[in-house]
């Protein structure tokens, strides 16, 4: 009979787990046997999410993160040590969206998505490292289809798809340079997922190409031994089965 909860006594650190991909994630892990570390802006989004899991009967660390401050991400990793936990897997799921035309993009908004969705997922990356298992240590980072080449753009969403041609390339690099350590690094790149961002963006009738459910359980996948020896890929999650 299939164990139920195959990922019992790990732990998963999250990014971004206040709410929709980021919380449906969690949800999955817990429902698995994973305990959590879940970081978010939102105090009351992440408490939220944190119950939610505890009730499907894992241990469940918060704190309150903004990633675009070094110096809180530092503190993350403090409380981390501090309550002495090791980390299975690493989501880098938080990003944030801010549409403009490239021609009128501010400077200062160009940079803060950058910090956000990409410069915070190489320093959560980097500080994960002491607490990540060697041999067995995954880290997953969350892309989007409007990263991926040769795929229609929409006008407006220039500097968001530019910050996940950068994750792209991040995951092709760490997975390279931690292989020798064991640790693989994957991303999923999703079409429109069924998300409060999706609904804000492209109105409330529209109709999401990805159901939630599915892409927790793709990223979960990806995390969980389950997926070995995948490194360095890039699965795309279109609304149709699953490819490479």
């Amino acid at each position: 009979m299939p164990d139920s909860r195959p990922l019992s006594g790990n732990t998963a650190l999250i990014t971004g787990a206040s709410r929709g991909v980021g919380a449906a994630i969690a949800a999955e892990f817990a429902r698995r046997g994973t305990n959590l570390i879940l970081c978010a802006r939102s105090d009351k989004g992440l408490s939220q999410t944190a119950e939610r899991c505890r009730k499907l009967g894992v241990e469940v660390l918060t704190q309150t993160v903004d990633l675009e401050q070094r110096s809180s991400v530092k503190e993350l990793f403090e409380a981390i040590e501090k309550n002495n936990a090791d980390i299975n897997y690493l989501v880098n799921n938080a990003a944030i969206l801010i549409r403009e035309k490239m021609a009128n993009y501010s400077l200062d908004d160009f940079e803060k998505m950058l910090r956000v969705n990409v410069t915070a997922a190489l320093q959560v990356s980097q500080l994960a490292l002491q607490f990540l298992k060697r041999g067995k240590g995954t880290i997953v980072n969350i892309s989007s289809l409007s990263g991926c080449f040769g795929v229609p753009k929409f006008p407006g969403f220039g500097a968001y798809n530019i910050s996940k041609y950068a994750i792209w390339g991040l995951t092709e690099i760490l997975a390279l340079e931690l292989a020798d350590v064991g640790i693989r690094v994957n991303q999923v790149s999703f079409a429109g997922v069924e998300t409060d961002m999706f609904r804000s963006v492209f109105g409330e009738s529209a109709e999401a190409p990805v159901k939630i459910e599915d892409a927790a359980r793709h990223v979960v996948y990806l995390a969980s031994p389950e997926s070995a020896p995948l490194t360095g890929e890039n699965i795309i999650l279109a609304g149709a089965p699953l490819r490479r």
